[in-house]
């Protein structure tokens, strides 16, 4: 495949102590965040611009909703009209920018503004949304054989030896990010095989 340099972005993700400037590759540009798929990454691996992007899209959806109310559509058609158009919103990619606590703070304060004025009758946190999403890839995944994520989804144990000396070995986990990543999240919290 030919790539075309004029199409083509460079994004150097990094480390915050990294100051280095690295020399730009064959005229491609270099720039500090880039859209995949819907999906906003930055050069420090973090997902603020995504967030911020998204929760805006979300509440000019909440002025359609207050027009809505105001023509007299009942709480049940605005709970159902907020679960099609303002969750999709925020759910789009949760279990990518899911290890991030800020970003995920930030969708929290959302939903919980969003039931304080009376958008939705029931609380929702964005855990639950989390795990839900979290859960729907598994099965996917599941479900095609020649997935890519398939071969990083941790395989159920073939023997149970269970000796009384001896205790499972987890992965040496310096981060809460690297701990709340996906992969992890379905063997720590959900405890999930295939």
């Amino acid at each position: 495949m030919k790539s075309n340099p004029t199409k083509c972005k460079e994004l150097i993700i990094r480390k915050k102590s990294c100051t280095e400037i690295f020399p730009v590759v064959a005229g491609i540009p270099q720039t500090p965040s880039i859209v995949l798929l819907g999906v906003t990454f930055q050069e420090d691996s973090r997902f603020t611009i995504h967030v911020y992007e998204k929760l805006k899209k979300a509440n000019k959806c909440l002025f359609i909703l207050r027009s809505l109310r105001k023509e007299g559509y009942n709480q049940k058609e605005i709970d159902h009209l907020f679960t099609t158009l303002v969750l999709p919103n925020i759910t789009y990619a949760v279990s990518v920018y899911g290890a991030s606590k800020p970003e995920l703070a930030k969708i929290e304060y959302f939903l919980r503004r969003c039931h304080k004025r009376k958008y939705i009758s029931k609380e929702i946190r964005v855990q639950e949304l989390l795990e839900k999403q979290d859960r729907k890839l598994f099965s996917k995944v599941r479900q095609i054989e020649q997935h890519p994520l398939r071969n990083l989804l941790p395989k159920k144990k073939v023997n149970r030896y269970e000796l009384r000396n001896k205790f499972s070995n987890f992965p040496k986990i310096n981060t809460d990010r690297f701990k709340n990543s996906y992969i992890n999240r379905l063997i720590f919290k959900y405890n999930l095989v295939l």
